[in-house]
């Protein structure tokens, strides 16, 4: 496709961890080129005026498994320690992996091809304003679907599963990966302490040992995370992904998200896979706040949870100009109802799907409300119908080889038995 050069007016921009009312923005090439302010408008090019709505950069899902793009599997309810559906407490993820891969869902989902799945995530994220998904898993299961995704997929980075006797030989051992990552400044991603076995509580030190904790590093997850493990991912200036929605499902526990902005660790948000129990970032996000008070007695504030998912993420996973609305930032946006006109940081940390008003990647429309369907012909995009809790919604269409209409799906899952994280009647 060739971009055609748009512009957004009379907008609240959230960005600089401020709010600028009654703005705009000219997007060319794919990138924002210039700020103004309303009754500046190129009067030469399409305008959109958002009468006031809130525009945030597009989110950064610092977590997903977009194989398990699917029913959430509710484990083994008797198991001794469980309470209800809702409390799972498994000693580490291999004792919760083996129990989803013996269940029924789990041959269920296998009947659905990979491309599939690819695409059920796709929608998953875009539906709610991610731009960008990492896909933890190695690379020649994701290569395939790297261009055809409405988000894009992080394409480059050192991978591990986790640092423990059980993990899946992912990539080609965490040192030689970690140095992969470093000598071309990438992200090295690798689970850490997921569970509280003995050889969970130990990873992070057996990491360090292997000289792969750095700038570099990427965490997921944390459960079992000492105070001193805390103080030595501060020190090495390391990353962390939290995923309190799928920790509580799995574990019937959180990430230690207060102790961690506590230490100044730059701390991330991701959705984890559907099937383990979140339904979507703003999910995460909203659970997060709830983790902190938790923890802390203290509220966090709407900012900070903001910058878990666009700015923090784009620095961990190297991404340059990302995670903003800067001038000659790539034009990842997404366009927020919300439901404080008056307090657009509120608005975002409490964010719901139906609310969501348009995403934008690269500076190409991808879904949005159905009257703003002249906002995708002009960008020749083509688009399929449904609806959201009643509110008309279109989305770019995708399809490739061996993929399925989202039409095609819908009869195939969601006309079946509904998926919580896509609440959509096809038109």
């Amino acid at each position: 496709m060739t971009h055609k050069d748009w512009q957004i007016s009379n907008a609240t921009m959230v960005y600089d961890q401020s709010i600028h009312r009654r703005s705009g923005m000219y997007i060319q090439n794919g990138r924002i080129r210039e700020h103004f302010q309303l009754d500046s408008e190129d009067p030469s090019i399409l305008n959109l005026n958002l009468h006031g709505f809130f525009v945030f950069p597009g989110l950064i899902n610092g977590h997903d498994n977009l194989l398990a793009s699917y029913y959430p599997f509710k484990g083994n309810t008797e198991q001794e320690g469980k309470k209800d559906g809702m409390n799972h407490s498994y000693l580490n993820w291999l004792v919760w992996d083996n129990e989803l891969k013996a269940s029924s869902l789990f041959r269920e989902r296998m009947n659905l091809d990979i491309s599939d799945l690819y695409q059920l995530g796709s929608y998953r994220n875009i539906l709610s304003g991610v731009t960008t998904v990492v896909d933890h898993i190695p690379s020649y299961v994701r290569k395939p679907f790297e261009n055809n995704l409405l988000p894009r997929l992080l394409n480059d980075f050192g991978i591990s599963h986790s640092c423990c006797s059980y993990s899946l030989q992912w990539g080609n051992g965490i040192r030689q990966e970690y140095q992969y990552a470093a000598e071309r400044k990438l992200p090295y991603v690798i689970h850490i302490a997921e569970g509280f076995d003995e050889e969970s509580k130990l990873s992070l030190q057996r990491l360090d040992e292997e000289g792969a904790l750095g700038e570099y590093t990427v965490l997921i997850h944390g459960l079992s995370l000492s105070e001193y493990d805390l103080d030595r991912i501060a020190k090495a200036k390391s990353h962390l992904v939290c995923c309190p929605v799928s920790n509580h499902w799995i574990y019937n526990s959180s990430p230690p998200i207060a102790k961690a902005l506590d230490r100044g660790i730059n701390v991330c948000l991701g959705s984890d896979a559907a099937m383990y129990g979140s339904t979507n970032l703003l999910e995460d996000m909203r659970a997060s706040s709830r983790n902190y008070s938790k923890a802390s007695g203290k509220d966090l504030s709407a900012k900070t949870i903001l910058e878990m998912v666009t700015s923090n993420p784009a620095a961990a996973f190297q991404l340059k100009n990302h995670g903003s609305l800067a001038v000659n930032s790539i034009a990842d946006f997404f366009v927020l109802k919300g439901k404080y006109p008056q307090d657009p940081f509120r608005s975002f940390a409490e964010a719901e799907i139906p609310e969501i008003f348009l995403v934008v990647r690269d500076g190409y429309p991808l879904y949005g409300d159905a009257s703003l369907e002249k906002i995708f012909s002009v960008q020749d995009i083509e688009l399929d119908h449904f609806s959201i809790h009643g509110s008309d919604k279109v989305v770019k269409r995708q399809i490739w080889d061996n993929g399925k209409s989202l039409q095609f799906l819908t009869k195939e899952t969601i006309d079946q038995k509904p998926l919580d994280f896509m609440p959509i009647t096809m038109e």
